[in-house]
């Protein structure tokens, strides 16, 4: 079974180093935008070289005053180093704007990453909550300008130029006593471990809070949720979801007045560490003058190395941390992308609808259970569906019904067992392109903010066949309703998105996913409670349809109601989670037993509802 089953070669989820994800970073954005790359050089070897010029300004001035230089000289010296200064900035102002919306534009991407693993993830991680938390933690990080995948770009450009300024310095201050430097090294590093140990605390409880502002983001959607509206107005729950938020909330806030505190006592180290670090090496300079003689202008320019030298030291410390915490959540993201599938993709083998060919499906000894869940929801199940067979599924709620249909059209491997597709281990095969032999009405369905037509092709309208969608919409019964729209199949739908968009019934709906799902034409056709939201009228017109609707098709109909399935060429009831009857619908009524029983009792309900109230 090496060639079935898909391993997965790393552990999840991976953590990556700072060096690991900075390396991948600048990779990534050599594929994507080069000039990203190149304006990150740029701003590295700009950023220490106008504050460098700055430096020299006044000690040249002292020196020039020193040595007799007139007005003129003054003054276009002051001019001089003006413009480089002023020219640097513009510069430096001028790829900063630039590297801003080159580094957008690569969150942007990366984001347009994280929607195609949604997209394409296996059916089956979309319902772990590994997956779901892996997703949110992805969103927090890339969803906004202030996340981690962009600023970490200003962290590496950050890092470089602290790194160039600080060796500038050291060329400068090569005339100090080394005994203050390693002054100035040391209380720096110490005011910047104290502040780590603050940063640290807000990471590690980084998650707490998350877990926090998920529950209040949760009420809140339920709070603009319009379909939950009716609820919470009847049922008074307003105040009992403000209560939740509330309480929520006040934990939020709990946790930033620790943090506010253990920031404060960083920064009253830190502003000790500098009193010191600044009175030792300015009372050295000023002594070097007093007693060795120092020129005054070699003061000026000293007295300001050393200044800036603690600033580069501290630039790199504080960017080393801050990258190390980007880097941290930077490996959220690539948790996410990088979540294991076990579906065979493109190493599967090639499998392509052809027209006018149906397709046998059958289950081995198929067991199913649910992550997370101590039972199975289907055991030992043996089905075989004939090529171009109309098969029938019926149950009560909770019986399988719908975890069967997914285990046929691969959304999940089965626990024990197999699935095969003409005889052959669906395992094998590319699960894309497997999917596309399928075409399905499910009970939840989306309908896209866009018009009738690309709702039911999943096309752009310049690319789809009208007629085509005009004739599905006909077979499913919804021609009719869409003829008196003004824009007929050119209306648009989704109001939420579009002020003009129409709205349609919860029937209408289902008849327009019956036609999309018509649209694609697909060897086999999946149709879960397709009447679940019509109207007698409504659901008895899509049976007399149902043969026109599933020609030249292997078709599985699941419905809760036992008289739908006389259309069917064979009706399988799924009870304690197995496959307990299989038959004709006059078959197993003739057979007597749980079928029949759930028959008589439906139809004695409709024969009472439909009697005559006498009392």
């Amino acid at each position: 079974m090496s060639h079935i089953v898909h391993s997965i070669s790393f552990r999840y989820p991976r953590s990556y180093s700072a060096w690991n994800n900075s390396v991948y970073v600048l990779r990534m954005a050599w594929e994507r935008k080069k000039a990203a790359v190149i304006t990150i050089i740029a701003l590295v070897i700009i950023t220490p070289a106008a504050p460098a010029v700055a430096m020299f300004l006044p000690a040249t001035v002292v020196a020039l005053i020193l040595s007799g230089a007139g007005v003129g000289t003054l003054i276009s010296c002051v001019l001089l180093f003006t413009a480089a200064i002023v020219l640097l900035q513009t510069a430096k102002s001028y790829i900063g704007t630039v590297g801003r919306t080159q580094r957008n534009a690569l969150r942007l991407s990366i984001c347009q990453d994280m929607l195609d693993k949604t997209l394409t993830t296996d059916y089956a991680n979309l319902e772990k909550k590994k997956f779901t938390d892996a997703r949110e933690k992805a969103h927090r990080v890339a969803g906004s300008t202030t996340g981690a995948v962009q600023l970490f770009y200003y962290s590496l450009e950050n890092i470089g130029s602290n790194i160039l300024g600080f060796i500038l310095y050291i060329v400068l201050l090569a005339r100090v006593d080394p005994l203050i430097l390693l002054l100035t090294a040391a209380t720096t590093t110490g005011g910047f471990l104290v502040r780590r140990r603050a940063n640290k605390w807000r990471y590690d409880h980084d998650e707490e809070e998350a877990s926090y502002s998920k529950r209040t983001m949760y009420i809140s959607r339920i709070g603009e949720n319009k379909k939950l509206a009716k609820e919470i107005r009847l049922f008074a729950m307003a105040g009992w979801l403000n209560e939740l938020y509330d309480k929520y909330m006040n934990l939020i806030y709990s946790l930033h007045r620790k943090e506010e505190t253990k920031q404060y006592a960083a920064d009253a180290v830190d502003c000790a560490a500098t009193f010191i670090r600044e009175g030792a090496a300015y009372a050295y300079l000023i002594w070097m003058v007093l007693f060795r003689e120092l020129p005054v202008d070699q003061f000026v320019l000293l007295f300001a190395a050393i200044g800036g030298f603690s600033g580069w030291i501290t630039g790199i410390l504080d960017e080393l941390s801050t990258l190390q915490r980007r880097s941290l959540e930077y490996c959220r993201l690539r948790e996410f992308l990088e979540f294991p599938d076990s579906f065979e993709r493109a190493g599967g083998e090639y499998i392509e609808p052809e027209h006018g060919r149906t397709h046998s499906l059958e289950m081995r000894n198929v067991s199913f259970r649910y992550p997370g869940v101590e039972e199975d929801a289907l055991q030992g199940i043996n089905l075989t569906i004939r090529a171009g067979e109309k098969l029938a599924i019926v149950g009560l709620n909770g019986a399988g019904k719908t975890t069967l249909v997914k285990l046929l059209c691969g959304f999940y491997d089965p626990t024990e067992g197999e699935v095969l597709i003409d005889g052959r281990d669906i395992r094998v095969f590319d699960r894309d392109r497997y999917y596309s032999l399928f075409t399905a009405v499910f009970q939840d369905f989306n309908i896209l903010p866009v018009t009738i037509a690309e709702n039911v092709a999943q096309e752009n309208r310049g690319d789809l066949d009208e007629e085509r969608v005009m004739r599905c919409l006909d077979l499913a019964g919804v021609s009719g309703k869409v003829d008196l729209l003004p824009e007929r199949v050119d209306s648009l739908l989704g109001r939420e998105v579009n002020n003009e968009a129409v709205e349609l019934s919860g029937g209408e709906t289902q008849r327009l996913m019956l036609a999309r799902a018509l649209y694609k034409d697909a060897p086999i056709l999946i149709l879960d409670e397709p009447t679940a939201a019509l109207d007698p009228i409504a659901e008895s017109r899509l049976y007399l349809k149902y043969n026109e609707l599933s020609a030249d098709k292997t078709s599985v109909f699941i419905s809760h109601r036992l008289a739908s399935t006389r259309f069917c060429d064979r009706v399988i009831l799924l009870d304690g989670k197995t496959l307990a009857e299989s038959g004709t619908h006059d078959e197993l009524l003739a057979a007597g037993n749980k079928y029949a029983e759930l028959f008589e009792i439906q139809s004695k309900y409709y024969r009472e509802e439909a009697e005559p109230d006498n009392a």
